[in-house]
Parts: structure tokens; sequence; C-alpha cells
């Protein structure tokens, strides 16, 4: 007998104050013994996040987060701004990052995503988004490299490589104790 609206918000509700409260207390025990890839993703995502800082332009800096961290958050990150929108998301919030995150891809073993994110920043000056540059803008909407652009886009929404969440679980159990230093 399926649920009623009812008890699936119920549970709903006792999921989202379990992550809550993961997140809160930093439980990595909790977060590691939960079942769901992507509930794991989810709360690590948050997790990763305090130790993350805004800088000018609407720019964020992760050279808090260790070698560990910083893998698994760049992933995390190009899933969100992929799935929810589009690539230049990603590099409105992460200009500098492109390299890295390609790195960030091969260790979790999405190779097909970091070579196609490679090609995108290989389209880029010194490998770095340059941020309001409007003919730049015009090259990846509908110039030269919107197709370079929609290929890395259409590979990490399709998830090519296997679930993001699934590949960034494996890793981080791999690394638990790197991951939880910091």
């Amino acid at each position: 007998m399926p649920m009623s609206k009812k008890e699936l918000q119920k549970q709903w509700a006792e999921k989202e104050a379990q992550i809550q409260n993961i997140i809160k207390n930093r439980d990595w025990n909790a977060l590691f013994a939960m079942d769901e890839n992507l509930d794991f993703s989810c709360a690590l995502d948050q997790m990763l996040w305090s130790s993350v800082t805004e800088i000018e332009d609407g720019n964020f800096d992760i050279s808090n987060l260790n070698h560990t961290q910083r893998v698994l958050f760049l992933v995390m990150a190009l899933e969100n701004a992929t799935q929810a929108d589009a690539l230049p998301n990603f590099f409105e919030d992460f200009a500098s990052y492109g390299r890295e995150a390609v790195q960030a891809l091969q260790e979790v073993g999405a190779f097909q995503c970091a070579e196609a994110l490679n090609a995108v920043v290989d389209t880029m000056p010194d490998g770095i988004y340059p941020k309001g540059d409007e003919e730049f803008w015009d090259s990846i909407m509908s110039g030269k490299n919107s197709d370079i652009w929609d290929k890395a886009d259409s590979v990490l929404c399709d998830y090519i490589d296997g679930r993001l969440s699934d590949l960034c679980r494996t890793y981080a159990e791999a690394h638990r104790d790197m991951l939880q230093a910091g």
C-alpha cells in the first residue's frame, strides 16, 4: 500500500531534520552512515560551504579547504551549476578554478566530464573565466566557442561517467580521514 501524502511529508521532514543536524554538528559518522548518496552529497556540500569565503566580484575562495575537500567541493559545485542552470554559472562563482575542477573530475573518476570541461577551460584566456567580457560571453552563447560549452554542459548534465553523487561518495569513502581533517 502506498504511503499517504502526510506520511511522505513526515518522512521528508524527518530526513531534512537529520541532514540539518549532521551539518550543524559536523557529525562525520552520521554523514557516512547515510544510505543515499544524493543525501550524502547534499549534506557534505553544505558542510564544506561553511569553510568557503566570498571575495570580490561575487567569486568564492576555497583555500580553507584541504585537497580532498576541494576535489569534492568543486565536483559538487559543477554538478549543482549544470543541473540547476548551465555551466557558465559555475565560472561566475569560481572564475579561476577551471583547471583545478578538471583535475577534481579526473580524481573522482569522471574522465569524460574532465575532458569536456578541459576543452571549455581551454577557451578561456589563461584558463580563467573573464567575468563581464561581453565578447567572450557572446562566443560561448552563440559564437565560435558555443559548441564546446554546449557539449560540456550536456556531458555534465547527462552523467556520462555515472552519477557524480555516486562518484563523490566513493571518493569520500576512500579519503575519509583527509575529508574529516580540517
